[in-house]
């Protein structure tokens, strides 16, 4: 069965899918002329769609209804009224008039969103739509690992159209000391800025005392550390110790998940800088910070997941190995959705989104190729997240032209790197 999918938000579109997915092919689209030319690309080509399903915002029951524009390329091709396709309005609207409004304009059946597996089998079961096989003896009951998926992405839609992120107020600070570095602060502003927050100061001062930044004497002022450190550093440190605090889940069950991606992120800003320096390259964007907070998608995912599971008592419980795929799937898109609405420039966004495409070397910007070799050397010096097998990360080295000795060198530096910041943040 071929199925067509009509709706702007992406993560709906996706708990749709997941729905589907054991029933026909999906394909989806979130605008009216992009799915207009698919489905009459599709008569054309002999092989129409069996199912739309369409959101009631993409339909307008107006004049100008995208119902009436896909029951016209029909008339206009002369399907037989038999073998026309079946077009389900979803919405999270309600009204006899919405209703009413859909069915004269060509709709088949009006579902309420969100959608329920055992309500759309049954609708499908009523069209005689199927999959090779009977829907009618088809086992109705929901998978635990697609309710659960689902759910975590219904309820990260509604946390990013409503704002509610819940980011800490430390990470806060971090982008007002980026942006004053950038407007080319002097060292007293970022002190006077930071002594706002006094745990990220003292902290801060802690840091420039390690074995790694320690000099004759012992820092106890903000102005020392900082001076210490020079600007550059500063901000790097007081980012690092800002979003420690961010890579925090209340659940049990995923505190070592979390834990293994604080430190694969850690790495993969701290080894940005360092590709960038072997290849050369003069890169004027924030290459640590993009570095710390590529994946801040998996985060959101992982934290999300955590919630829903301890609000129901864990009777819900997200396999992990489901709970990755999740992952695989989303968390570029969901990264960058996340970094634009914290108000992260337009350049971070662009890369945390493209950041595992890694076939378009020829037109990717430096800073995406350092972000992307970094992910990989940190992931090759052990620093991984995920389940990239050895010979996969091989391949993608080679397809980015990072040398065998280019990688042997970083995993020494990499492995250095780690055990003095584990002192920090261990």
């Amino acid at each position: 069965m071929r199925v067509l999918i009509i709706d702007d938000d992406v993560f709906s579109c996706t708990h749709t899918k997941i729905l589907m997915q054991d029933l026909g092919l999906c394909e989806e689209t979130g605008d009216r002329d992009s799915a207009l030319a698919r489905f009459r690309s599709a008569i054309d080509a002999g092989t129409p769609y069996h199912l739309v399903i369409v959101d009631i915002q993409v339909t307008d029951t107006g004049d100008d209804s995208i119902l009436k524009a896909l029951r016209s390329i029909e008339e206009e091709y002369d399907v037989p009224s038999n073998q026309r396709t079946r077009i389900f309005v979803a919405t999270a609207l309600s009204g006899h008039q919405i209703v009413t409004d859909c069915l004269i304009n060509g709709c088949d059946e009006f579902l309420a969103k969100p959608l329920d597996k055992n309500s759309l089998l049954g609708k499908l079961d009523d069209h005689r739509l199927s999959a090779g096989k009977s829907l009618a003896t088809t086992d109705t009951r929901p998978s635990e690992s697609a309710v659960s998926a689902a759910r975590i992405l219904d309820t990260i839609s509604r946390k990013l159209k409503n704002g509610d992120l819940k980011l800490p107020p430390a990470p806060k600070i971090a982008m007002k000391v980026r942006q004053l570095i950038d407007c080319g602060a002097e060292i007293k502003d970022v002190v006077d800025l930071l002594k706002q927050d006094l745990s990220v100061a003292s902290q801060l001062i802690s840091v420039s005392n390690s074995a790694f930044y320690r000099g004759i004497e012992k820092n106890t002022t903000l102005a020392q550390a900082t001076n210490r450190l020079g600007l550059n550093r500063t901000r790097e440190v007081v980012m690092s110790i800002c979003c420690r605090g961010y890579f925090s889940t209340n659940n049990p069950t995923y505190k070592a998940i979390v834990e293994n991606l604080w430190w694969h992120s850690l790495a993969c800003a701290h080894t940005t800088e360092m590709v960038a320096k072997t290849f050369g390259w003069q890169v004027d964007k924030d290459l640590f910070s993009i570095g710390l907070l590529h994946d801040i998608g998996k985060l959101f995912l992982i934290q999300v997941s955590g919630d829903l599971e301890q609000r129901t008592h864990a009777k819900q419980d997200v396999q992990v190995d489901h709970l990755q795929a999740l992952m695989d799937e989303h968390h570029e898109r969901l990264g960058a959705t996340i970094l634009g609405k914290l108000g992260y420039p337009d350049t971070f966004v662009s890369i945390v989104k493209r950041h595992h495409h890694l076939g378009d070397r020829e037109t990717a910007s430096h800073s995406l190729q350092a972000l992307q070799q970094a992910d990989l050397l940190a992931k090759a010096a052990g620093f991984g997240f995920g389940n990239a097998t050895s010979q996969s990360l091989n391949d993608s080295m080679e397809a980015l032209g990072i040398s065998g000795q280019m990688k042997d060198q970083a995993i020494i530096e990499i492995a250095q790197r780690m055990e003095q910041l584990r002192y920090m943040f261990g």
